[in-house]
């Protein structure tokens, strides 16, 4: 702390002498000005930590130096000090900004210690600072990692419901991202500054997720040993994600739906309504038009959720992104790992490309994590990636969008090459154990274009 910039404001050269000098004895670097002008050229010019002001500047006041050093430098630590050591004092010099004030004549030490406490205060202010500026960073659309046009629609629509304060209704299949859909909508808009909370409805049991939203009371409910402030009240000034709210009770659909209607709702255990300025995300993974149908959800609430409609793609409708994700995935575990990983090959690119990740961008995260870790060279081959990668690009992998006809060649294709496998690659034996001659097998073998050398089975 010793390294830190101080700039004391004092009118009076005798003290402004006596303090300086206290104060460079401590180890601290010093501005000493007399007027409140000088003081905000000193704050413009140098990077200050905290600003030590006097109440009585001449004609000038402390209060308006303090409120002007603000509004010129947010991240400034300004204290008080004055010979007025009264509440009112005080409680005015905390309503323009002041972090604390300190009576004359003063006491050094309890002047150093409340100095010492004004310095923990910034020191944490830049690193929350600093952690919110990497969070957006982060979390901006501009850092989304795809080459698909159907992802360039995805954040385009994320563009557009960061600018609005509607609700959002981000559906997609389980790890294609939708979470980060709903960090980058909150980081991109106007509400970047206040808290983002999230919430995993199926992960709470049925009997906490009105309290763990709404809160509750003390007595509420047994083991309800003081008021809960829910995430409701807790996100005000922020934004609310409510990841898979087709899981959301019916009896909270009620209560859901009276928040985004009327912007109240209540406490469990309590008749007082209360208000929260927070905006609503939502996520599934399931078909809420079909749970509608189903009287499994309610349609008014699904009409109040699905005013901007974001739908995430799965990664086996946008294959063109399987390789940048690869790449960055790869640079992102390499780091992590300490290990010289500059890219990937091209048969294990294809071996990638060919698979259909039934668990999407989490499931290539995965699998690059592992295959990372496996890596003994500078670059990702097909021996680092899991066997049943091999085995899907070999036999092919059944997808619902395919033909009939293909599917048939990729099963027939699958149970062929299983039976040689298991049968050393003797096709008599083979053919036997699939029940068609061998004929029939060596005609398909040819027509499939399989490969039976003993090496490949």
């Amino acid at each position: 702390m010793s390294n830190a910039t101080l700039l004391l404001v004092e009118d009076d050269p005798l003290q402004r002498r006596l303090i300086k000098g206290n104060l460079e004895g401590e180890g601290f670097a010093i501005f000493d000005v007399g007027t409140g002008k000088e003081a905000l050229k000193t704050a413009r010019d140098y990077p200050i930590d905290v600003a030590v002001v006097d109440y009585k500047l001449g004609e000038e006041s402390g209060l308006d130096v303090i409120q002007d050093l603000l509004q010129q430098n947010p991240l400034i630590t300004p204290i008080m000090v004055t010979a007025f050591g009264n509440v009112e004092t005080a409680v005015e010099a905390m309503k323009k900004g002041a972090y604390d004030y300190i009576v004359k004549p003063i006491d050094f030490e309890k002047f150093l210690l409340v100095i010492h406490r004004a310095l923990e205060r910034q020191k944490l202010r830049q690193e929350v600072r600093v952690l919110r500026h990497s969070l957006e960073e982060r979390f901006s659309a501009k850092n989304f990692v795809f080459a698909s046009s159907r992802m360039e629609e995805v954040t385009r629509l994320i563009s557009k419901a960061a600018r609005s304060e509607a609700t959002v209704l981000i559906s997609g299949e389980t790890g294609t991202g939708k979470d980060l859909v709903a960090k980058s909508i909150h980081f991109s808009s106007r509400r970047k500054d206040g808290p983002y909370l999230a919430v995993n409805i199926p992960s709470l049991p049925e009997t906490l997720i009105e309290s763990e939203l709404f809160g509750a009371e003390k007595g509420a409910f047994t083991g309800a040993h003081e008021r809960r402030i829910g995430k409701f009240e807790a996100a005000s000034g922020g934004t609310l994600f409510l990841d898979e709210i087709g899981d959301l009770p019916l009896q909270l659909q009620v209560k859901l739906l009276r928040f985004l209607q009327e912007r109240e709702f209540y406490r469990l255990g309590s008749s007082k309504p209360l208000q929260s300025d927070v905006r609503i995300l939502a996520a599934t993974n399931r078909d809420l038009e079909d749970m509608v149908k189903a009287g499994t959800f309610r349609q008014d609430l699904y009409y109040r959720l699905n005013v901007i409609r974001i739908h995430v793609p799965r990664l086996s409708k946008r294959r063109e992104d399987i390789p940048p994700l690869a790449d960055h995935f790869i640079r992102k575990y390499g780091e992590l790992e300490g290990k010289n990983i500059t890219g990937i090959s091209s048969e294990a690119l294809r071996l990638l490309l060919g698979y259909s990740f039934p668990g999407n961008i989490r499931e290539l995260e995965n699998i690059i994590e592992r295959a990372v870790v496996f890596s003994e060279g500078t670059e990702i081959t097909s021996g680092d990636l899991p066997l049943f990668l091999h085995d899907a690009q070999d036999d092919g992998e059944l997808d619902a969008d395919q033909s009939l006809p293909h599917k048939v060649r990729l099963l027939e294709s699958r149970e062929i090459k299983k039976a040689l496998r298991t049968n050393g690659g003797i096709k008599s034996r083979a053919a036997r154990a699939l029940g068609i001659t061998e004929r029939v097998l060596s005609y398909k073998i040819k027509i499939y274009g399989l490969d039976i050398k003993p090496d490949s089975i």
